[in-house]
């Protein structure tokens, strides 16, 4: 993994990276700390980009395309680092020589393999969680998981967390989950059949049905077509000056293969500086420290908080419900309703809301405030101190250093251009 941030204001923009990486296999774990993820995108004009998550596009190092579209560029000017970001995009898209057809029908294999993948992986939990409970035989239930398994990825890809329906990602054109159908139908079921080999082997009793196997054929579109990246993705962020931009401005991608021509790819986040706007400060990858410096709470903890006085309210209720003498069963359902956990938990929102305005009243608006007025040196050496809070939290930790090494810095200005440091590690 990574740590990344990105800071701006209306007179520069600080983008700061680890260097950092970690491999894993069965029986091994290793991580070097001389990577570099932070880079140049037109030679000669003030924009950077920066790589995290996976460092490989279609097992070709991120660094080999940002270096092929840098050549090809040969310090060509665009107006907005929007256009830089989806000129380098539609330079992989449209790029045979980069990414043949071959291989990117290799990669189609790939990603659908790894989504049957997290999905076998996910039954596997669910049969050990049902051994554990002692419910009964997992025989008389495996299908039944694997069906509730197979419903819920199905279900995830067609529905957001917040209940809105998933759509697919526009960056394809309408009609692409048939054309994978055409082109890669053959190939799915391959996989299908490959999968469901594997766990009837592992799991004797098990029985797929028909609406199932339909299900996991979706699934395989799914994986490429819609607004979702379960797959191995790499996040791509792009920050500086446009030539006609005289604010900085930044544009960050999730991006995962090449399909039928097209980097599958969609927009996370922006932010564009005007005269008017304050600061911009945007973490990326591993950034639970640095949302705690910018909060003043850790996340988890406010999450836990959270948790933990829903739970002690409906707890009081109970208990004075349960000590008030002469209540008949009508007034205790009638109290229990108004105090039901849906009420305490709007209740609870509000509470918290407020939490929230006076963390950001008298923590986050100061730094903020700092940030918008920090010359470029200084808004510089701030991005590193912020990875390094991350790389320190990992170090007195007992974890995986997955965020350390050297931190590389570029500092961008619209007349200076880019300049680069790269500082230690240590605090």
């Amino acid at each position: 993994m990574t740590s990344e941030v990105v800071l701006m204001n209306r007179q520069s923009v600080a983008m700061a990276a680890d260097s950092a990486v970690t491999i894993s296999g069965d029986r091994y774990l290793k991580t070097y700390q001389s990577v570099d993820k932070l880079f140049p995108l037109v030679d000669g004009q003030p924009v950077a980009v920066m790589i995290y998550n996976n460092a490989e596009i279609m097992s070709t190092p991120w660094e080999t395309v940002i270096s092929l579209y840098r050549e090809q560029a040969r310090g060509r000017p665009l107006e907005t680092v929007a256009a830089y970001a989806e000129d380098f995009m539609e330079f992989i898209s449209g790029n045979p020589d980069l990414f043949p057809a071959d291989h990117q029908d290799t990669e189609f294999f790939k990603v659908v393999a790894v989504v049957y993948t997290v999905l076998a992986e996910e039954f596997d939990n669910q049969v050990r969680q049902f051994e554990q409970s002692r419910r009964g035989s997992v025989r008389d239930h495996v299908s039944a998981m694997f069906e509730y398994v197979v419903g819920q990825m199905h279900a995830d890809y067609q529905v957001y967390p917040d209940g809105s329906p998933r759509g697919d990602l526009p960056c394809f054109p309408g009609g692409m989950s048939e054309q994978v159908t055409r082109r890669y139908g053959a190939e799915i079921d391959q996989l299908l059949s490959s999968l469901l080999a594997s766990l009837m082997n592992e799991y004797p009793g098990l029985a797929v049905s028909e609406d199932t196997k339909a299900k996991l054929r979706e699934i395989g579109r799914f994986a490429v077509t819609k607004d979702a990246f379960f797959e191995h993705y790499t996040g791509v962020v792009f920050a500086g000056f446009g030539s006609r931009e005289k604010f900085p401005s930044m544009r960050s991608y999730l991006t995962s293969s090449v399909i039928l021509g097209i980097l599958k790819r969609k927009q996370d986040r922006k932010a564009d500086i005007n005269a008017d706007s304050g600061p911009v400060f945007q973490p990326f990858a591993q950034d639970r420290m640095i949302r705690t410096f910018l909060t003043g709470m850790d996340q988890y903890l406010r999450m836990f908080l959270y948790s933990e006085t829903l739970k002690l309210s409906q707890g009081l209720v109970t208990d004075i419900v349960g000590r008030t003498p002469n209540l008949t069963d009508a007034q205790k359902n009638t109290i229990f309703n108004d105090y039901s956990q849906n009420n305490l938990r709007v209740a609870l929102q509000e509470f918290f809301r407020s939490i929230d305005g006076y963390q950001y009243a008298v923590h986050t608006k100061p730094i903020l405030r700092a940030i918008n007025s920090l010359p470029k040196k200084e808004l510089g050496e701030t991005a590193a101190s912020l990875i390094k809070l991350n790389s320190f939290q990992q170090k007195v930790m007992h974890s995986v250093e997955t965020v350390g090494g050297p931190i590389d810095v570029a500092v961008i200005t619209r007349n200076g251009g880019l300049e680069w440091t790269r500082e230690g590690p240590d605090l």
